[in-house]
């Protein structure tokens, strides 16, 4: 067994590996309704959320020329 409790959701396990959907002939066949069951609860939830706002402004990048884009991105509410 991969994880000492595998039906608990904990994002901070030690051994976390990413688990994407996959792509081409591997693909999930689950993604896409994920996906819209993703987009449908931040779409309920967003509104409710108030103002975001940027801890840090600017975000701190990463150093890397072939992704760019911020390291994190933490935000208040």
């Amino acid at each position: 067994m991969r994880f000492s409790e595998p039906d608990r959701f904990d994002p901070t396990r030690p051994d976390n590996q990413h688990v994407g959907f996959g792509s081409g002939i591997h693909l999930c066949f689950g993604t896409p309704l994920a996906r819209n069951q993703a987009e449908a609860a931040l779409g309920a939830l967003v509104p409710h959320l108030g103002t975001a706002r940027l801890v840090e402004d600017p975000p701190p990048y990463r150093q890397n020329a072939m992704l760019r884009g911020p390291r994190h991105l933490p935000i208040r509410l």
